[in-house]
């Protein structure tokens, strides 16, 4: 099934999740909290698998990706801070668990296979997907093909019968459930899986009358786990910057009201509800920085938290040089990172190793400004919109392009960011979008320890960095001659070109230094006493 077009409080600012990782915190603590929907009554073991040539063995325990499928498989969310007790509280629950290393194939970095088994002896098999940014896919289900993102009301049909008589069925439910936002059927060994997608939660009736249709097996529900649900027949105003730039010509729109209208269509919801939400997720990044520039948290992990005494020291120094608005730009970028490591309730942005840069670059200015939230609102969707149209198709997953499309991909929209905050035009915020991403083609995605600490807290300090020194290049009147679009194809060219080993496996780049590995063995053995 084609993939469903992006959001911007799916993809670009979203979720909220317990740190330190999207891919590897968040996005299996969503696959757990599916699974976990697929068998009735009492949970009692689960084992959960990752291929040894795939990006979760060397990072899985750093990265806190057991500690998150735990947590989904208990039924919580990826944004509840009982994450951080998830072990335990299986313990309390009667919950086995375990993780193994497995030989198949890594189809795809972020595969992992989980086995399922209740108090009443039945059991289910998943292959699993983290896709980037905190969204995940269900691949399969029983060996049944499925496409799985947790964006809508998932009706599960399993059928007793041939290829033909599953089609037939299938035909069937079409009929009864012809408002949907998708239907896919996988067959084998005469049996077939139909799976069903909508907003909204199906009825009671409806639900009964495919229960008594002959040869249906069983009828199963699954909740979504996305913000904004599937809409796949709504029309977008603008897939790409040029086109979005036609169309603030053409009705005269900022890109804040451009955002506002993009994501209107996208979700289905009004005017308002976008701005609001758009408010608690400034609301939401201001909080994370705020409460890491205390400096009393634990990193749990090869750093201690220094961003407060950064600001501290560029703020108050006189040996300190002088970075203006970067005083207060770089220390909160630095913030969220580190309140992400401990584990603190952060914000996907679009990444959970890029979470610093929108708080650093855009809120952090927006603050030394002194800017309302009327304007930080307004900042923070120009941001996200330009997100959305550098996506296109693709992932911001480091995985799949390193680490060029995490902080460096969030640098460019915070740059456009800044412009629309300096009043700039659409034209502008789009050329320091492709200027900032210029800046950063090729940067791999080398996670000492497997933590998202070094270089990842330091890559969100500089990203702000590279936002703020574009949006005023450009405003001043820097041409960087290549679209936005054009760039941005080209950084998704550029990373799929990077060898695995600089994609977010800890095989290659500053991991595989004496020093890197050090502290990962330091990190295996801190990670073992938990």
């Amino acid at each position: 099934m084609q993939r469903q077009q992006p959001s911007i409080f799916n993809d670009i600012v979203g979720p909220t999740m317990v740190g330190p990782s999207s891919s590897h915190t968040c996005g299996p603590s969503r696959i757990g909290f599916l699974c976990q929907q697929l068998l009735d009554g009492k949970l009692k073991k689960v084992l959960i698998e990752f291929a040894k040539d795939g990006a979760y063995t060397l990072m899985y325990k750093g990265q806190r990706s057991d500690m998150g499928f735990v947590n989904g498989l208990l039924g919580y969310r990826p944004e509840d801070p009982r994450l951080r007790d998830s072990f335990s509280l299986a313990k309390d629950a009667g919950l086995e668990f375990s993780f193994e290393i497995a030989d198949f194939p890594p189809v795809v970095p972020n595969i992992a296979r989980l086995t399922l088994e209740n108090t009443e002896g039945e059991s289910v098999v998943v292959y699993s997907d983290s896709t980037g940014g905190g969204t995940v896919k269900l691949l399969q289900i029983d060996g049944f093909d499925v496409g799985i993102v947790g964006d809508c009301y998932e009706i599960l049909v399993r059928i007793q019968g041939d290829e033909k008589k599953c089609q037939e069925i299938e035909k069937e439910i079409k009929t009864k459930i012809s408002n949907n936002e998708g239907v896919s059927l996988s067959v084998q060994d005469n049996q077939g899986l139909i799976n069903i997608k909508q907003r909204t939660a199906p009825t009671a009736e409806i639900l009964q009358s495919l229960q008594y249709i002959p040869n249906v097996m069983s009828v199963r529900i699954l909740e979504p786990v996305l913000v904004v649900p599937s809409h796949r027949n709504t029309e977008l105003p603008f897939m790409s910057a040029q086109e979005m730039y036609l169309v603030a010509e053409k009705e005269n729109k900022t890109l804040w009201e451009l955002g506002i209208d993009y994501e209107m269509a996208r979700s289905g919801w009004t005017h308002k509800e976008v701005f609001d939400y758009m408010s608690y997720v400034v609301d939401t990044m201001e909080n994370s920085s705020k409460e890491a520039l205390k400096g009393d948290i634990d990193m749990q992990g090869i750093l201690k938290p220094t961003s407060g005494k950064i600001e501290n020291f560029v703020k108050t120094s006189p040996k300190a040089i002088d970075m203006g608005v970067l005083n207060t730009a770089v220390p909160w970028a630095m913030a969220t990172m580190e309140y992400s490591s401990a584990m603190g309730v952060v914000l996907c942005a679009p990444t959970g190793g890029s979470a610093g840069v929108f708080p650093g670059a855009v809120l952090g200015v927006a603050n030394h400004l002194k800017l309302s939230q009327e304007d930080k609102v307004k900042a923070m969707l120009a941001t996200s919109i330009v997100g959305i149209v550098m996506s296109k198709d693709c992932n911001y997953s480091a995985e799949l392009y390193g680490c060029q499309v995490e902080p460096g991909a969030a640098s460019a929209m915070a740059a456009a960011g800044l412009v629309t905050m300096m009043e700039g035009t659409v034209k502008q915020a789009l050329d320091a979008a492709s200027c900032a991403l210029q800046n950063i083609l090729g940067t791999i995605c080398d996670p000492v320890a497997g933590l998202v600490q070094v270089p990842c807290i330091s890559r969100n300090a500089m990203s702000a960095a590279n936002a703020v020194v574009c949006a005023n290049m450009v405003m001043g009147g820097f041409d960087p001659l290549i679209p936005l679009d054009e760039s941005a194809e080209t950084l998704f060219r550029v990373g799929r070109q990077l060898p695995s080993e600089l994609r977010c496996t800890c095989k290659g780049g500053l991991c595989t230094t004496p020093s890197g590995q050090r502290l990962a063995k330091e990190q295996d053995e801190r990670d073992a006493l938990r």
